[in-house]
Formats: structure tokens, sequence, C-alpha cells
């Protein structure tokens, strides 16, 4: 874990320990869902690795006219577990070699990877239901595993994975009631986490591709010193309608 890491955990843990003592400008989050997740430049297509994420964050109310009463925008910060990877179960490939045949086997693989993740992100809350949020997240990698044609692939067999990932990050939010929310998540690695060359066997030519992490998240997330809406009382009115 990098200094900048370490820097980022011990600022974060002040602020959300002390968030209780600057209420009028810190809101706390937790968050829980999962992912659905895979790697782009791989031999895999689809979202076919899940994984679990969740963390805790702290938001900064605010807006661009200090006389305003409302404050829609806000900057976050996040500390963040996700599990990440790529999978494919039996899939009948068919590649030609370099003569011009085609062979059928079964290719069979399996990354999984878990990352520490720093997001930051400016969000913006429309009619006091939906948020938009956009930022980049530092991901720092924790533990890597990869199974490929039954054979559990080691630093010796394939390259390195990087241990850091910076990512962008695209997240929507809707209140569900009250401080209770339920998130959409969408992350794409800036930068490529590795360059691996892919040989088959002898008869094939070797492919060499860059590889990025491309994730998909379903999450809820509870915000702390947030204010109640009268967002549902406000939809009764209006659709009661009365009759003289």
């Amino acid at each position: 874990m990098n200094k900048f890491l370490i820097r980022g955990l011990w600022i974060f843990s002040l602020l959300f320990l002390s968030q209780n003592g600057y209420g009028q400008l810190f809101k706390g989050e937790v968050l829980l869902g999962g992912n659905l997740s895979q790697v782009d430049g791989d031999m895999v297509v689809g979202y076919r690795k899940a994984g679990f994420c969740g963390g805790l964050g702290l938001q900064f109310p605010f807006h661009f006219r200090s006389a305003s009463t409302t404050k829609p925008w806000a900057v976050s910060m996040e500390i963040f577990f996700s599990q990440r990877g790529a999978r494919q179960r039996n899939y009948n490939y068919n590649p030609i070699d370099t003569i011009g045949l085609t062979t059928q086997y079964k290719f069979k693989y399996l990354l999984k990877t878990s990352y520490v993740c720093l997001p930051f992100m400016l969000h913006y809350t429309d009619k006091e239901r939906y948020t938009i949020g956009m930022g980049l997240s530092y991901n720092r990698l924790v533990s890597v595993d990869e199974i490929e044609f039954d054979v559990r692939q080691t630093y010796d067999t394939v390259a390195r994975l990087s241990s850091d990932d910076l990512m962008f990050v695209l997240d929507l939010r809707c209140r569900i009631w009250q401080q209770l929310k339920a998130g959409f998540r969408f992350e794409y690695s800036v930068k490529s986490m590795r360059t691996r060359t892919f040989q088959q066997s002898v008869y094939y030519d070797a492919a060499t591709r860059n590889q990025y992490n491309n994730t998909l998240s379903l999450y809820v997330v509870y915000v702390f010193n947030e204010k109640r809406t009268d967002f549902d009382n406000k939809k009764e009115r209006k659709e009661k309608i009365y009759y003289y």
C-alpha cells in the first residue's frame, strides 16, 4: 500500500469520525452492493464476473451562489472495496492457426481481482430525488488470482497487473425513501492495467493486447446528516384531487 493510499485513508478516517462535529458541512454515507465486471482486451466477452462492492463516503454540499438556501451540488470522497475480474466457462473456441486450419477446444478462464478504491466525484441533485455524479477513482490492487485452461497463472507465465489503476466514474442515484437511495455506477480504466500476450499454442499467432477494467455496479446508499425531505408528501398532495 503506497504512501498516497495511506494518507488518503488517514484523511478520510479523520473526516468521517469527526463529521458529527461538522454537521452543517459534511454528509456521511454507507454504500453496499455488487459488481458485474469484465476486462477489455482479454479473450472473454461480457459482464460475467460477479463481485462485492461497498464502503464509506463523505459529501460536502454547496451552491455556486453563496446566498442560495439550497445546495444541489456536492463533492465527495469515498473509501471503497471492489471485487472485479473476468470469467468464461467452457466456451467453444475455434481459432484458425497459421496454416489456415480450424481447431475446436474448450476455453475456460477466470480472473479475480480485489481493489481498495478512493473515488473523488462531483454530484448534482435534481428535485431532491435524482443525483448524477462524475469523477475519477484511484484504485490499489490488493489481491489477484488468474486461472486459464484450469491452470493457475503466475507472474512467470503472464504479465504482471499494475498495482495502481485510475478509472473514470459515472454515478447515478435515485431516492427510495428519505436518506435511503439506490445507485448505479459505471467505471472504466483511464490507462491500461497491463499489456498481455496470448499464445494458445505453437501453431497459432500470438496476440498482444492492452487490458482495461470495465465495471458496472448496483448498490444502495444510506446518507447520514441529510435533512428529511417532504418529496413523498408533495407527490401525494399532487395526486390527490378534490371535487366540490
